[in-house]
């Protein structure tokens, strides 16, 4: 990692309970259509830039999580996947009690579900408690819509493994897009395995949901790694 991290005691790996980072303005207003027709998710990687969004859905909402915890995973190849290679780290959520992490609710149509399995192959769908979530700016569920969360169950990354710039470059973006600057720091400081290499693929994306940065971004996100 480079400067761009304060120097603390900060720890992710004994299931710390997380401290929040400040937050930029409101995302969106609250967009309500019949909940029997809808349902929502909880992200927390590349799901918050939602410029890799590929449904249509209706809105997006900065929210916290608790009793989950994100990490780096080691991916299995699966063609015409997000992990087009063998090695490469994607991020999971796991259960951990009194953890906090940051993320986007998105509200979407029911009928988007299938699209959505898709994207997130080698990931389960997983309920969440509406209890287990804490909105910054709205609340656009009711008490019928159902919560999901996709969570992996794959081996921790390890050296054999490496996060790809390109991925990385997605979900940095979505956190400083709605968290600001300290909203990176945050999503980095309480993700467990950043120790797992990195390795620069932005000439040639193995990310399929690929994002364009800004000059300001990529001298930013280069100075955190």
């Amino acid at each position: 990692m480079g400067g761009g991290l304060p120097d603390d005691n900060y720890r992710v790996s004994n299931c710390t309970a997380i401290p929040g980072a400040p937050y930029a303005g409101k995302l969106n207003e609250v967009s309500r259509a019949p909940h029997s027709d809808t349902i929502a998710y909880f992200g927390y990687g590349s799901l918050v830039n939602l410029d890799t969004l590929r449904t249509p859905y209706i809105s997006a909402h900065r929210a916290r999580l608790k009793g989950w915890q994100r990490r780096w995973l080691a991916r299995p190849k699966v063609e015409n996947s997000f992990a087009p290679i063998e090695g490469l780290a994607f991020l999971s959520a796991e259960k951990c009690e009194d953890v906090e992490i940051d993320g986007i609710v998105i509200v979407d149509h029911r009928t988007s579900l299938v699209s959505l399995d898709e994207r997130e192959a080698l990931y389960d769908r997983l309920s969440v408690d509406h209890s287990s979530i804490t909105f910054l700016d709205d609340n656009p569920l009711g008490d019928e819509t159902e919560l999901f969360i996709y969570s992996a169950q794959e081996p921790a990354a390890s050296d054999e493994a490496f996060i790809i710039r390109s991925y990385l470059d997605a979900v940095m973006q979505g956190y400083r897009t709605h968290f600001g600057d300290d909203g990176v720091i945050n999503f980095v400081r309480s993700t467990a395995g950043f120790d797992t290499p990195i390795r620069d693929d932005r000439n040639e994306p193995l990310y399929p949901r690929a994002v364009n940065l800004s000059q300001d971004e990529l001298e930013y996100f280069n100075s955190i790694f």
